[in-house]
């Protein structure tokens, strides 16, 4: 999925969204059996993680980045709406990294995620009190 992801917001309109404008119905219903399996494998003991994942478990996260920037360029040219939808996106990858479900690609320097990180905390910085 993240190239469908890539290919999406190369291509796209840039006021449309990957999850609701683009996301393939093959992804959806893949999507939607992982959902159902996890769910009858809630229902016994599981153990937790002791090892990050090799890829990131939830397949959106590449179209949650991108999201996180264009709301960081909006908040950036003063709508400051968006700033709780990053507050948001920030605490969803803590959450994942805690639970070791985020592949430690992400972290690597030059990727989307590294660089939206670093402007993200750039502009933190310059705008607290």
């Amino acid at each position: 999925e993240p190239l469908d992801i890539a290919y999406f917001y190369r291509t796209a309109n840039a006021d449309k969204k990957y999850i609701s404008d683009g996301r393939p119905r093959r992804h959806k219903v893949l999507q939607k059996w992982l959902e159902d399996k996890e769910k009858t494998r809630s229902s016994r003991v599981q153990r937790p993680r002791t090892k990050p994942a090799s890829l990131t478990e939830d397949t959106c996260f590449w179209a949650y980045v991108e999201e996180a920037w264009k709301d960081l360029e909006s908040l950036k040219k003063g709508q400051h709406q968006r700033l709780q939808s990053l507050e948001q996106f920030e605490q969803y990858v803590t959450n994942m990294k805690n639970a070791l479900k985020i592949s430690s690609d992400i972290f690597l320097e030059g990727s989307s995620f590294k660089l939206w990180s670093e402007s993200w905390e750039e502009y933190k910085r310059a705008h607290s009190p």
